[in-house]
């Protein structure tokens, strides 16, 4: 979901296994690496050998990661539970411990599986790549809105929130002295199926995986159960290989009355303050319909050009 929109890494079960993976230098200096529905775009700043190198290891990694996670794809889409087992494969065993740090919410409409870390749990792969014998000053794994990112020093880290409509919702910035490493947004306008009605829910943990799957579950929650103006279908209906599949999905939101907005920010706005409380995430921004609910304990993560941020 552009940075907008949190964008999901899905492979997809009985097709062709997509072309090789391929990497193409941008004009502005990123790197593109493609491979089937893995969209990747990578910067890196620092001395010239260090940032080709670090490209050459991103690279070299990514051309496995697609193959690895069909390896697993039918255990990863199953319920988690305390005695569900631990995929062998590093991007795996990353969405895994992610989605298992929040197995406390996962029931009801709060329910995710692993998948909900993929795109984020990519991202991380990749950068650990690059880290493990290059040292750039600064690096991002950007996968279709979710972000996994090392700085140095002064180095900071900025990029913008945007609706379905790409209007700027708020930016982020980030420094060497904010704990988050990882952005994630979620939100009904993705390529991902959401259960709640936000426009963008746009999370900052330790983690790209672990904003990824808080993003979802937050998102999710932000919602307005039997609301007449929120039209749902069952998930497999839109996606017969979705992991949710039964569960109920949203396809459309009619305007709401701004007391409704409100409740349904504050059922997301719950969920995220009780997940900062635990240490899962560093930071959060919901919206829906030009309402905000802003969790950002330093208030300097996220800001809003001409508006007063409406902090939590």
């Amino acid at each position: 979901m552009g940075l907008a929109v949190a964008a999901s890494t899905q492979p997809e079960r009985g097709t062709a296994r997509p072309a090789a993976a391929s990497a193409m230098l941008l004009a502005d200096g990123r790197l593109h690496l493609h491979h089937g529905p893995i969209d990747l775009v990578i910067g890196a700043d620092g001395t010239p050998a260090a940032v080709k190198w670090a490209y050459r290891l991103a690279a070299a990694r990514f051309d496995t990661i697609l193959d690895e996670l069909v390896g697993e794809l039918d255990l990863l889409r199953r319920p988690l539970c305390q005695t569900s087992c631990r995929p062998a494969g590093d991007v795996a065993a990353r969405m895994w411990a992610a989605s298992m740090g929040h197995l406390a919410h996962h029931n009801g409409a709060d329910y995710v599986t692993a998948m909900a870390a993929v795109a984020g749990a990519v991202a991380d792969t990749v950068l650990a790549a690059m880290l493990d014998k290059a040292r750039p000053r600064r690096a991002y794994v950007n996968n279709g809105g979710d972000i996994a990112l090392w700085l140095t020093g002064a180095e900071r880290f900025r990029t913008l929130v945007a609706g379905s409509d790409n209007a700027e919702l708020a930016r982020i910035t980030l420094t060497t002295a904010d704990p988050a490493r990882g952005i994630a947004t979620s939100g009904r306008h993705g390529r991902s199926l959401s259960r709640g009605i936000a426009d963008a829910v746009t999370v900052l943990a330790q983690t790209a995986a672990e904003a990824d799957v808080a993003a979802t579950m937050i998102a999710n929650a932000v919602d307005l159960p039997d609301h007449l103006a929120v039209l749902r279908v069952p998930a497999c209906d839109l996606d017969p290989d979705s992991d949710l599949g039964q569960r109920q999905v949203v396809t459309d939101v009619g305007g709401l009355a701004g007391s409704d907005v409100t409740k349904a920010l504050g059922r997301g706005g719950l969920l995220a303050e009780q997940m900062l409380g635990k240490g899962l995430i560093c930071g959060a921004a919901l919206f829906l319909q030009g309402q905000s609910y802003i969790i950002d304990p330093v208030k300097t993560q996220f800001n809003q050009l001409g508006k007063t941020m409406q902090y939590a």
